[in-house]
């Protein structure tokens, strides 16, 4: 019988730790913000605009319709420090970290829309990668401060 209380003790004070061990003193946890940088490659700015006002905006605009994230914003770096840093960063904001996981079939879905077939959005792809190449992308948890 004192086995069962001490285990049961013992469970009961690991349970209670969990919610206590999530939470912060400093601060809340918000949303989550997934920042891709770009480095536009050389001669290729036109068509690179060209590219996220026909294709890349309207399907960012659709995917937000269907509620696959929260919202979307676009950023210049205007202090380069060397040739193949970023020029172009692209947010996208999700409201928690489990948004992430139904975003490749749900999304993928939308943007074969867009393009008209799968084998389109593929071909896409590959085309935006002559027009720029990926710097980075980071998950960043946006917080705040109590």
């Amino acid at each position: 019988m004192r086995k069962v209380l001490w285990a049961t003790l013992f469970v009961v004070m690991l349970l209670s730790a969990l919610p206590s061990y999530a939470q912060s003193p400093n601060y809340d946890v918000g949303p989550v913000w997934r920042v891709t940088y770009y480095h536009i490659k050389p001669g290729q700015g036109e068509a690179y605009w060209k590219d996220v006002r026909e294709h890349i905006k309207p399907i960012f605009e659709s995917l937000k319709k269907e509620g696959l994230f929260t919202d979307y914003k676009f950023w210049l770096n205007d202090t380069s420090d060397h040739p193949g840093d970023w020029d172009v960063a692209i947010g996208v904001l999700y409201p928690n970290y489990a948004a992430l996981d139904a975003l490749d079939a749900k999304g993928a879905t939308v943007v074969a829309k867009h393009y008209g077939s799968r084998d389109a959005m593929i071909d896409a792809g590959k085309k935006r990668n002559d027009l720029r190449e990926v710097v980075m992308s980071k998950l960043a948890r946006e917080i705040m401060p109590k």
